[in-house]
């Protein structure tokens, strides 16, 4: 992987910060004694790691849906990839826009709204005025979502807390502020982060490791440790898996979840705007095409009638962080 200039040890370190982050008031110190290196020397090691775009945050998902936003994958055809891509992140809030090896659809954006109406006519309106054609995929079903690397392998593996609630609650249904919430979605770089954080809200570290526990049980928050950029430590295929199934889509879903860890989202979709025979969709990151043939030949046992491949060529919306 890219790490060169960095301690050895800094793999391990970002291994547990992935896999094994420790939901206490001191995590760093933990990280650090299980790695066998100070707290202060990890600290100064992330700080670096954070200056140069490879690591994005420390800290856990926020699940949109616990403040009314929905969530759809957009297909663009058109010939002026980079013009459709900047008027849509106009129009709505982005989160991911690729250039994708497709012969039809090359544009692919992840884009967040009040409802799936909204992004639909915004959609619509876009297309009208630049003449491109459009697909719109609104998620019925999240079974999977935690984008994390193994960096010992060279391909993604999903986390322990992969699962992603569809429905639920807002922090203020269970007595917290979404302030709080997506506070911490990025824990400060400190000693006992949780004190540091909790300060702003005038509670202790002890009380913020009982908030983000209580929400991350109840789907308010997810997948907590490291959010790393793939791309510069070398990960720099990013697959989409489009599959038809060959019945119900929530069976074919449910195979990738149990037969293929290194899927970091695994989506069913409805289809709006035209004729598309994929709804079950999953996402491989890789640090070349070579490490996605064992992937390739296990989907081809998945209750589907087909799938395709769908490489990034381009990341339109780079280093973002989610």
């Amino acid at each position: 992987m890219m790490l060169k200039g960095f301690p050895s040890w800094l793999v391990d370190a970002l291994m547990e910060l992935q896999y094994r982050f420790p939901l206490v008031e001191d995590p760093y110190a933990v990280v650090a004694e299980r790695v066998g290196v100070s707290e202060e020397d990890l600290l100064e090691a992330l700080k670096r790691l954070k200056g140069e775009g490879i690591l994005k945050r420390v800290g856990f998902y926020f699940n949109p849906r616990s403040v009314g936003r929905v969530a759809a994958l957009i297909a663009f055809e058109t010939g002026d990839v980079e013009r459709v891509a900047e008027h849509v992140s106009r129009v709505l809030e982005v989160t991911h826009s690729y250039e994708r090896r497709h012969p039809r659809y090359r544009l692919w954006v992840v884009a967040r709204g009040s409802s799936v109406e909204e992004i639909v006519s915004r959609v619509r309106e876009v297309c009208e005025k630049l003449g491109c054609s459009w697909l719109v995929l609104p998620s019925k079903k999240v079974y999977r979502l935690s984008v994390k690397y193994d960096l010992k392998s060279g391909v993604s593996r999903a986390g322990p807390y992969s699962g992603v609630v569809e429905n639920p609650p807002s922090p203020e249904d269970i007595g917290y502020s979404t302030k709080l919430a997506k506070a911490l979605r990025s824990l400060p770089l400190e000693p006992k982060p949780f004190d540091v954080l909790g300060k702003q809200f005038g509670l202790s570290g002890g009380e913020v490791v009982e908030a983000a526990k209580r929400m991350l049980k109840v789907g308010i928050l997810g997948d907590p440790g490291a959010a790393l950029d793939g791309h510069k430590l070398g990960f720099k295929v990013n697959a989409m898996f489009v599959l038809e199934p060959a019945s119900e889509c929530s069976k074919a879903c449910r195979w990738v979840v149990d037969n293929l860890p290194e899927a970091t989202h695994v989506v069913e979709r409805s289809v709006v705007g035209g004729e598309w025979p994929y709804t079950c969709y999953f996402m491989v990151h890789a640090v070349s095409e070579a490490k996605l043939e064992p992937i390739r030949r296990r989907v081809e046992e998945a209750p589907i009638r087909r799938f395709e491949v769908l490489v990034s060529l381009r990341d339109l919306k780079p280093g973002v962080i989610r």
